[in-house]
Parts: structure tokens; C-alpha cells; sequence
């Protein structure tokens, strides 16, 4: 109980750390799981985020890096290790990542709704996905993983390729380029910490 108490209390200053915010998704998953079933689950819909994050990003090197690097400390797991640093992402992935949101936002409509939400609503639904926190954290990692110790030198294409990406999960340009900002600003706030730090392993 009290290791179980722990284990969640640094789970959620890893994510507060990695996010600046406690309840943030963590890899599509908001929250904890409450059966066994749950957490199986929650793994596939992990493996989706992954396998659709590494063909957003390009899937070059230091991106799987940066997935391997943080999928290990959010969630220690052989299988994501692996799709981190073997799989091939498609854009079947993506689609696959969208149809996993889309039916995850109809559930929560016809919880609401009782179980009354028609099929026009449907369509309507799959139009709300910018506004899930799973979409914009989704872009914000992809972001995150393409500019991986890149310095402002991500190829344009690659970036063309995120922006649309984003656009397929219902994210318009004005909110990813504003990511995109947010994830420059903070590469360059690293940089200045490794140089007032003076940090040895940079010299």
C-alpha cells in the first residue's frame, strides 16, 4: 500500500516535470487503471501513441532516443522499448492512434448522453478532437522527439510532415505552431541552463 502510494506520487512529479501539469496524459492515458483489464488496455492504446508518435516525428535516431528515454520513465515496459527502437511507423498508425481517440470521445458522448447519441453526433465528435488533452500532448511529444538535440535544424519537410500529422488529428496550424514555439523556447532555456551550470559533460 505505502510502496503503491510512492510509486504514484513519483509518477506524478514526472509528469508535472515532463508536462506542468499532474493530470496530463501520459502517453494517451489519463488515468490509472482500476482492473487487469483495464491495464491491458491502457498498454495497447500506449503501443498506439508510440508507433503513431515515432511516424510523426520522422522516426530518425535521436527521436527513438527521446521515445526510449521517455517511455522508460513513464512507463518501464520491454514492448515499448521495442516499438521505440525496431518499429516502422506508417501513417496506418496514425489512423489507427485517431480511431482509438475518436471512439474514446463517442464513449464519453454516450455516457452523457445515456447511451442516446445518434450517428450525425459521431461525425461531430471526431471534429473535437483538437481539443483533447491526448492530441495536444501527442503533438507536443512528437515535437519533442523531432527536434531531439537537433538545434533549429530540422529539415523542412520533416517539419511539413509533423504539421500534417497534427492536422489529421484534428490540430490547425495556429495551435501547432504554437507548440512548435513552446518546444523551442524550452530547448533554448536548456541551453542556457547547460552553460550557466557549466555542466562538464558539454566542455
Amino acid at each position: 500500500m505505502v510502496a503503491s502510494l510512492r510509486q504514484n506520487s513519483s509518477n506524478e512529479w514526472v509528469v508535472n516535470l515532463l508536462y506542468g501539469a499532474t493530470m496530463a496524459p501520459r502517453f494517451g492515458i489519463q488515468q490509472e487503471a482500476s482492473s487487469v483489464d483495464e491495464e491491458e488496455s491502457q498498454h495497447r492504446a500506449r503501443a498506439l501513441y508510440c508507433k503513431a508518435l515515432l511516424h510523426a516525428s520522422s522516426g530518425g535516431r535521436l527521436a527513438r532516443d527521446w521515445l526510449a528515454g521517455c517511455s522508460s520513465l513513464l512507463f518501464p515496459s520491454g514492448s515499448l522499448l521495442s516499438i521505440a527502437m525496431k518499429h516502422e511507423g506508417s501513417e496506418q498508425d496514425v489512423e489507427r492512434y485517431r480511431d482509438y481517440l475518436v471512439g474514446k470521445l463517442q464513449k464519453e458522448v454516450e455516457r452523457k448522453e445515456g447511451g442516446g447519441a445518434t450517428e450525425g453526433y459521431k461525425v461531430d465528435v471526431s471534429a473535437h478532437l483538437s481539443s483533447m488533452p491526448e492530441v495536444r500532448c501527442f503533438v507536443y511529444d512528437a515535437i519533442r522527439a523531432l527536434v531531439f538535440y537537433r538545434h533549429k535544424k530540422v529539415p523542412y519537410e520533416e517539419k511539413c510532415h509533423l504539421f500534417s500529422v497534427a492536422a489529421k488529428l484534428g490540430l490547425d496550424q495556429k495551435i501547432t505552431t504554437e507548440l512548435w514555439g513552446l518546444v523551442e523556447q524550452e530547448s533554448s532555456i536548456a541551453r542556457d541552463k547547460q552553460r550557466a551550470l557549466e555542466n562538464p559533460w558539454n566542455e
